[in-house]
Formats: structure tokens, C-alpha cells, sequence
């Protein structure tokens, strides 16, 4: 008899936890599990396509959105060329940052483009030499100097280097110039780590990366009578899923992007 008891004891208490342990499992409040999910839905990421020399501003912007709203921007960086190629093939993303107008006006061309704002920065050409300036160059001119060793950004896939081939071609000397290119490289920021490895004696980059290498290199300026410098916009894309995250991301590139770009070293209007 007493086993008889305890056995049946036991049991009311087992059975008693399963029902409290199914009770508990149904306990969330309903529709709690669609919010998260629209929750989730709202923190998709947002994917960027930007220019290669605009690698370190537009990492820290994105990274300063994500901080504020919680969204995160994808980033993919490459030479505006190749961007441009990308976006024709996969027809996605939601932001375009290019180095140059001339980018962005063929991406509208093409159909990518939905709204524009900026400028943001300036893409302004520079001239840098190893430090000393063992060549002796100081203007655009001593570039077509024959025997002058140039380490050039791409001639059109880059905004850079457009933008170098315009002021050359201004003063008559693209000819010559272009026999003194030892290497064209993929992008600006290229330029600069192939003369601190002791090639070339001269190149053309974007002012930004000279600013932050000038202990190893020297900068001349190009005069601003024949400098071309070009605008650095913030676009959104056709394609995006998202377009009110989008059109709040471009607001904020618009209002908080020229002074983290000046703190990058570009120059700003």
C-alpha cells in the first residue's frame, strides 16, 4: 500500500511539471513574433558601392550611421570603372559613392540612379614625388620632361585619372606624358604605395592622400588655373529595397559627410 501511494505521488508530481513546462512554452504574447521579425526586416543592411580613394570617410560615416540607427551599410570599394560594370551586371544596392560627376552621370545614362545629393567633398589632383623630389618636378609641365619615370592612376577607369588626362591634354602635353608612364595602377591611393616603394618619380593622386602620407612623400600642388577638380556626390540606386532607409542615409551623407571627409584630408567647399 505505501508503495502503492508513493508511486502515484510521484507521478501527479511529473505530470504536474510537464503541464507548467507547456504552459510556460505558450506564454508569449501573440503577434510578438511577427514584430520581431518586422523588426529585423527594418535592420536589413544597406549595400554602397563607393570609389576606391573614399575608402577611410565613407567606412567612418558608415560606421557613425550604424552606431546612431542600428542599420548597417555594406560597403564594396573598387575603381569607379569596375563599380560601374558591377552595377550593369547585378542591377542592385542601394547607395552609389563615385569620385567624380562624370561616374555619376554615366550611372544615370545607364539607369541606376534615383536622387543625388552633395557635394560632399572635392576631389581635388595633386602631384606627388618620393620624399626630396629627386627629379626636380614642380609643376604639371615637368611631368612630359623626357626621361620623367610617372606612376599614374588608370587612365579611364579612374576619376583620378580623367581628371589628370583633362589638365594634361589642356596644356598640349598628354602625348608626351603618357610616354613617361612607367605603370598605370588601379587606383589613387595605389599611386602613393607604389612611389613609397621606390618606384617612379612622380604620379598624380588625390590631395587626401598625400595629406595622410606626408612624412614619406612630398606634395606639389597643381595651379587652380588649370586644375580640374571634381565634386564627390552621394547617390542613391533604383534598385534599393529600402528607399525611405536610403533616402535618410543620403540626408545624413549631406549633413555630417564633409566634415568627417575634411577630417580625412580632402578638401571640402
Amino acid at each position: 500500500m505505501f508503495l502503492k501511494k508513493t508511486l502515484t505521488l510521484i507521478l501527479g508530481v511529473l505530470l504536474t511539471g510537464t503541464l507548467l513546462t507547456a504552459c510556460a512554452g505558450t506564454s508569449q504574447p501573440p503577434g510578438e513574433s511577427n514584430s520581431s521579425s518586422a523588426q529585423q526586416e527594418q535592420q536589413n543592411p544597406l549595400f554602397a558601392y563607393v570609389g576606391a580613394g573614399l575608402k577611410e570617410p565613407v567606412t567612418e560615416l558608415a560606421e557613425i550611421y550604424e552606431e546612431k540607427t542600428g542599420v548597417k551599410i555594406e560597403l564594396t570599394f573598387n575603381n569607379m570603372g569596375a563599380l560601374l560594370s558591377q552595377l550593369d551586371t547585378v542591377k542592385k544596392g542601394d547607395i552609389f559613392v563615385p569620385g567624380g560627376m562624370s561616374y555619376l552621370e554615366k550611372a544615370k545614362e545607364r539607369g541606376h540612379i534615383d536622387e543625388v545629393v552633395g557635394p560632399i567633398a572635392a576631389h581635388t589632383p595633386v602631384i606627388v614625388t618620393p620624399k626630396g623630389n629627386p627629379a626636380g618636378i614642380y609643376t604639371v609641365a615637368d611631368l612630359a620632361r623626357p626621361g620623367v619615370k610617372l606612376i599614374m592612376p588608370e587612365k579611364q577607369a579612374t576619376a583620378m585619372g580623367q581628371a589628370a588626362f583633362k589638365v594634361f591634354a589642356s596644356l598640349g602635353i598628354d602625348e608626351q606624358v603618357e610616354k613617361n608612364v612607367l605603370t598605370y595602377v588601379e587606383t589613387a591611393p595605389k599611386v602613393i604605395t607604389t612611389i613609397m616603394m621606390g618606384q617612379g618619380d612622380a604620379g598624380i593622386t588625390e590631395y587626401s592622400n598625400v595629406a595622410n602620407n606626408k612624412d614619406d612623400v612630398d606634395l606639389i600642388e597643381i595651379d587652380e588655373s588649370i586644375n580640374v577638380v571634381d565634386e564627390i556626390p552621394c547617390a542613391s540606386l533604383k534598385y534599393s529595397g529600402n528607399k525611405e532607409e536610403t533616402k535618410k542615409f543620403l540626408e545624413f551623407m549631406k549633413n555630417e559627410g564633409p566634415a568627417v571627409f575634411a577630417k580625412h584630408g580632402f578638401k571640402t567647399k
